[in-house]
């Protein structure tokens, strides 16, 4: 329900009548996308990635994963979206090999972004525990909460570390929140890297007006009850505030409930802002909020990675004010997007920036509030120097840089803002009233297309973020988003009024539709012996413009193949036969191959090509029995491995096993046997086995080498069987089944870090009961 909340002091209550005020109209809702745009988005995108397109090339050991699926470009005028993937390695996780696909509701590709890496080759056997990279990682910080969880992954540096990421919750020194990710090499136990869900902001806050607020409370409580999540707390109770007559604040910004007055009031309409200018549900882009505490000891408001904390200025009043929360609510946007947050210093805390300046232009507060503008923290004062940042010209505050530079990674992160700030006020009002680097003239496009630009740019992010990269992102949004180029040359001009110069992979605009074509393969792999031919179809399309000549070529084949594509040139929209040709010298095993499409653009995709090798004069076969097995932690399984001789004559095979989870053993008796005998294997687990499903390789080797798969659930304690415990660094899509607390919840939505059970979790996860 719509509730007055008093702003005015007390002495001035009774003599004053009170009236709501009418705020920012909320723009009516675009029209959704058809459920058809989506699955013609997803579709495509999922082609783009199992095909290797592009800037998603990968190797024969890496795949894919879709993680989310999110909607940009103009509401009700130009839907895109962006599905974003996650990258695994031999089936382990890929820090930092994250992609994003971006198409139109048509199901065209539009682009395609991957976070850059070298070839990984990576031994995937830890010497660690998962429990002693925890206690390594934990060393890291000053005080540690706990440990969220430890997970063996591919951190993708050079050709890749074996690592666990282990996930704390935490202080660092200072008192400062902290949720670190750290990356603790596997084999050798060394802190290899690391960051930070965290982020510190320097607030604003005196603050909403005029008096009385019209703000969304629910139950007489300072609970939104039509924004899923968002709600304000006392930062020492945890619990909301509540009063009978459902009006809160005394006009007082001393008063923690006042400052939960600002707080909602500033997140309401930075919630309807971006759905009426960006097309986003929610800060978490899924219809969800995150929950923000009033009363941090400090001078200073953070984004802790999992919720807000609000401090006081030096006045000792609490920093509610909207460009304060929209900053805030800006990190939690930047980690809700693809890549995540913890970027190239200043990215963050400029994104923060951004959004707190596009909701104070929403809502459009008159004077003495907080009027829309572009400094930081004016109102509040938080230390007694007025604004703590200026968007339309940093160096008049601290001293902050205007322009880009080679020190600007090495900066502290709230002067590395100033640039990217900068590059914001300059695209969206122009160079009228602010300098430029390099004495230029900028036309600006106005906030609500600059932020679009910005968003959708975000929407292209992956990790490991850098000012060079988000340049090459808002180009690219830009030129999706308008593809008249104005909003284009605009983005470009204000890049290079910062210094910025243009990169390798920038786009470019032209105004009219430019020749370009799509390229796919069908199938994307084959498997041949060696000596053998395999075949697939180079099918290509005209994406816009004229249909062009595109020459077809392959490169990253091994010794020994040749490939031949009949007819060697296509007119795009025609198709080809790729003939993948092997001599009986290539050597077993999976090779990647390249296939290029070169016409105005160039277009590549990935064709892993299996090769058997010749089949041996004396062979063997390998089977289990059973080849799965459920057990406790702590407990054995045991199957029986079964050998047969299927060519020449009977051979010595030794048998080993590799797979295996933390804490088990495997053990064969016997060791070896003679092809057309037995032996038995038992797998023995620990009480620190962690719970899951593993796939153990039996392997067996005589003349050549046979493997068997046997799966090994351990099941999770506490009586919910094989299903996985949840983990709140785990992506989530609806469907999946996880254990908490003693019950099994089934996802209903797409959700990182939504705890089952939490009451702001109610919309994300089903109870399905007790175990």
């Amino acid at each position: 329900m719509k509730r007055a909340a008093g702003l005015l002091s007390a002495a001035c209550l009774a003599a004053l009548s009170i009236q709501a005020i009418t705020v920012a109209a909320e723009a009516a809702p675009p029209p959704a996308p058809g459920p058809n745009s989506v699955a013609l988005a997803v579709a495509a995108a999922d082609r783009a990635a199992d095909s290797g397109l592009d800037a998603l090339h990968k190797s024969a050991d890496e795949q894919f994963r879709r993680v989310n699926v999110y909607q940009g470009g103009v509401p009700g005028k130009r839907d895109l979206f962006y599905v974003s993937y996650d990258r695994t390695y031999k089936g382990l996780p890929v820090i930092g090999g994250d992609a994003v696909v971006a198409t139109d509701n048509a199901g065209k590709v539009l682009d395609t972004m991957a976070a850059p890496k070298a070839d990984l080759a990576v031994d995937t056997v830890p010497k660690l525990t998962g429990d002693q990279a925890a206690a390594i990682a934990k060393t890291t910080l000053s005080q540690v909460d706990s440990v969220v969880g430890s997970t063996l992954s591919v951190l993708a540096d050079g050709s890749g570390k074996l690592v666990f990421e282990t996930v704390l919750t935490g202080h660092k020194a200072g008192n400062i929140p902290s949720r670190p990710h750290v990356y603790v090499d596997a084999h050798t136990g060394a802190v290899v890297g690391s960051r930070d869900d965290s982020s510190a902001g320097r607030g604003t806050s005196e603050w909403n007006g005029p008096n009385p607020l019209t703000i969304d409370t629910s139950n007489n409580s300072t609970v939104d009850p039509k924004r899923s999540g968002v709600r304000c707390v006392d930062y020492s109770s945890k619990q909301p505030f509540t009063n009978a007559n459902d009006t809160f604040g005394n006009g007082n910004a001393s008063s923690k409930e006042t400052g939960c007055v600002d707080v909602l009031w500033s997140t309401q309409h930075e919630w309807d802002m971006l759905k009426a200018w960006l097309g986003r549900n929610g800060i978490d882009g899924n219809g969800r909020g995150v929950t923000v505490q009033v009363g941090l000891n400090a001078v200073n408001a953070y984004w802790t990675g999992d919720h807000i904390e609000i401090g006081h200025n030096q006045a000792g009043k609490w920093i509610g004010s909207m460009d304060v929360v929209g900053h805030e609510h800006g990190h939690a946007i930047d980690q809700y997007t693809p890549g995540g947050a913890g970027q190239e210093a200043g990215l963050g805390e400029a994104t923060g920036d951004i959004f707190g300046a596009l909701t104070e232009a929403y809502t459009n507060e008159p004077s003495p509030y907080d009027t829309p503008d572009y400094t930081v923290g004016e109102s509040v004062d938080l230390v007694g120097n007025g604004p703590i940042r200026d968007m339309r010209d940093p160096s008049r505050v601290n001293n902050d840089p205007n322009c880009y530079s080679s020190s600007i990674p090495g900066t502290e992160v709230h002067k590395a803002a100033g640039p990217l700030n900068h590059w914001f006020y300059l695209l969206a009002e122009g160079s009228a009233n602010s300098p430029t680097c390099n004495s230029s003239t900028v036309k600006g496009i106005g906030i609500q297309n600059a932020g679009r630009v910005f968003y959708n740019a975000m929407l292209l992010k992956t990790s490991g973020m850098t000012y060079k990269r988000y340049r090459t992102a808002t180009l690219t949004a830009a030129k999706n988003l308008d593809p008249s180029c104005a909003q284009f040359n605009s983005v470009k001009a204000a890049w290079d009024a910062i210094s910025l110069p243009a990169q390798s992979g920038d786009p470019t605009c032209v105004g009219t539709p430019t020749d370009d074509f799509g390229l796919t393969l069908n199938p994307a792999s084959g498997q041949v012996q060696a000596g053998g031919k395999a075949t697939a179809t180079v099918a290509t399309t005209t994406t816009s413009g004229n249909p062009q000549t595109v020459a077809l070529t392959a490169t990253g084949q091994p010794a020994g193949v040749n490939i031949q594509f009949n007819p060697a040139s296509v007119t795009s929209g025609q198709s080809s036969t790729m003939t993948v040709a092997t001599t009986a010298s290539v050597p077993a095993g999976t090779y990647p191959i390249t296939v290029k499409g070169a016409g105005s653009a160039t277009h590549t995709a990935t064709y892993n090509l299996t090769v058997g090798g010749k089949p041996p004069e004396n062979d063997f076969s390998l089977t289990l029995d059973p080849a799965a097995a459920t057990v406790k932690p702590g407990d054995a399984a045991a199957s029986t491995v079964g050998t047969k001789t299927t060519a020449g004559t009977d051979q010595t095979v030794t048998l080993s096993a590799s797979g295996l989870p933390s804490g088990a053993t495997a053990a064969f008796d016997p060791a070896s046997v003679t092809s057309g005998g037995s032996a038995k294997l038992t797998v023995t687990t620990s009480a620190t086995t962690a719970p899951g499903t593993y796939s153990i390789t039996v392997s067996g080797t005589g003349s050549v080498t046979h493997t068997a798969t046997f799966t090994l659930t351990v099941e999770q304690q506490g009586g919910c069987g094989v299903i996985q415990a949840w983990s709140s660094s785990q992506a989530y899509a609806p469907g999946d089944e996880v254990s908490h607390n003693g019950h099994k919840w089934k996802s209903t939505w797409y959700s990182v870090g939504a705890e089952p059970g939490a009451p702001e979790s109610w919309a994300v996860w089903e109870d399905e009961g007790a175990c």
